[in-house]
């Protein structure tokens, strides 16, 4: 900083939070903490998992990918927990109907948490939906990806499983599709409305793809990428 423009105390004081916010939702640093409650009322905790390597994957019921990558992580969880991997789901739905709706269509044998509040996406800097933390034995973030990419989650739970394995990096969305501002990510479901609705004929469907494109170009920065809730 140069010492004629000294920053602000509470700009400065904002941008400190911001960052160690970032660096702790980050590969290499730890994870938030979790506080939230399964679907029979139990309370959870990460550091339960201590010494596992946990999969934490934020989704919602509106979710288009989602459908797609929850069956993909419960056959993980099945394939690798021998090992020891845990996987958590959180889903940050507002309506905790629309949760159980989407998993009896959708079922899963892994731990599902339901935090409507937020607070979790908050903390691990959730922009995009699906978003995935692969965490390692220690509790620290080994690698981050968002939109779904199940081939790259793979492989980073086998680089977490090795001894001294080191962080697996990460995937990101397109800063387009990031949802940025006021209106997170996981409180954009009306962009994908009725667009996730998947049943009904051809020419439905592309009338829904239409309206969503139109929706999400309306959300975003102006940009030919749209702005809407990461999950095209």
């Amino acid at each position: 900083m140069h010492p004629r423009f000294p920053l602000h105390r509470p700009l400065a004081a904002l941008l400190l939070m911001m960052g160690a916010l970032l660096h702790a939702a980050g590969p290499g640093g730890p994870a938030p903490a979790i506080q939230l409650k399964d679907q029979g009322g139990k309370a959870f905790s990460l550091e339960a998992l201590r010494g596992q390597v946990v999969v934490v994957d934020f989704w919602a019921s509106w979710c288009g990918p989602c459908r797609k990558s929850l069956p993909e992580l419960d056959a993980l969880q099945a394939r690798f927990a021998g090992q020891g991997v845990r996987v958590v789901g959180i889903s940050l739905d507002a309506d905790a109907s629309a949760v159980a709706t989407f998993l009896e269509k959708v079922p899963v044998r892994f731990t599902i948490l339901h935090d409507p509040a937020g607070q979790t996406g908050e903390a691990f800097s959730v922009v995009a939906m699906p978003t995935t933390f692969i965490l390692d034995r220690e509790g620290r973030i080994a690698a981050r990806f968002e939109g779904g990419s199940h081939a790259q989650e793979e492989a980073a739970i086998v680089a977490a499983l090795l001894a001294g394995g080191a962080a697996a990096g990460e995937v990101r969305v397109a800063a387009g599709l990031q949802a940025t501002g006021a209106l997170k990510a996981w409180r954009r479901g009306h962009l994908a409305d009725p667009i996730m609705a998947l049943d009904g004929d051809r020419l439905t469907a592309l009338l829904r793809e239409h309206v969503h494109a139109s929706k999400e170009g309306a959300a975003g920065n102006g940009g030919a990428a749209g702005g809407g809730c990461g999950c095209n």
